[in-house]
């Protein structure tokens, strides 16, 4: 019995503790918050580092979802990439000739697997993966325009592949925060409905 007494009473201690723990956490983060001020000049300075500007804080659910989010961008590239070495046209019969693909059938396949082919094809242009003429590709107007590779296929899904490994081995390095078991809730016994009392008229 008293050890299930001072087994209750730990229990009970670590949650007071990890409730001050989150209650200091959200005061921190109030004092930067500059929604939480009445007047913008009451908000504290802050000194962030140049490289660290604009990116979520390390060890946050925040980061943890950007990284989630970067990984299902480049695998959707590489589907991409896969898609117009399969299908595209090479301009010799080595190998490591340039391939390229129409956007008009690039856009009627890959309507089929989703229906972001301009984000995927700027993202992947942004990260030197494939390359086409003007700024952005319109359908209809710009069927006949090329997308091509700029490296051999096996290359990239090489370097595409190995950045995705970087990125889930940094997913399995973050902690993540235990959830305490719940303590069952013992059955309430349902109460029996009483008997409606008739109301006694005065003489």
């Amino acid at each position: 019995m008293e050890a299930k007494g001072n087994t209750v009473e730990r229990s009970v201690l670590s949650r007071i503790n990890m409730f001050n723990q989150h209650v200091e956490e959200h005061k921190n983060w109030q004092r930067i918050n500059p929604f939480s001020h009445y007047n913008v000049r009451d908000v504290p300075k802050r000194s962030i580092q140049k490289d660290l500007y604009g990116t979520p804080p390390a060890g946050s659910l925040s980061e943890r979802r950007a990284v989630q989010a970067q990984i299902l961008s480049l695998q959707e590239i590489l589907q991409l990439c896969e898609l117009i070495n399969e299908n595209g046209e090479r301009q010799s019969a080595d190998d490591a000739a340039e391939v390229s693909l129409m956007f008009g059938v690039l856009f009627e396949m890959y309507n089929h697997i989703s229906d972001k082919l301009l984000g995927t094809l700027l993202c992947a242009r942004k990260h030197k993966y494939i390359d086409f003429e003007g700024e952005t590709l319109f359908q209809g107007r710009d069927d006949k325009k090329g997308v091509r590779l700029l490296r051999p296929f096996e290359e990239l899904r090489d370097g595409i592949l190995n950045k995705i490994e970087s990125l889930r081995c940094i997913l399995a390095e973050q902690p993540v925060e235990p959830v305490e078991p719940v303590e069952p809730v013992e059955p309430v016994e349902p109460v029996e409905p009483t008997e409606p009392v008739e109301a006694v008229e005065e003489p």
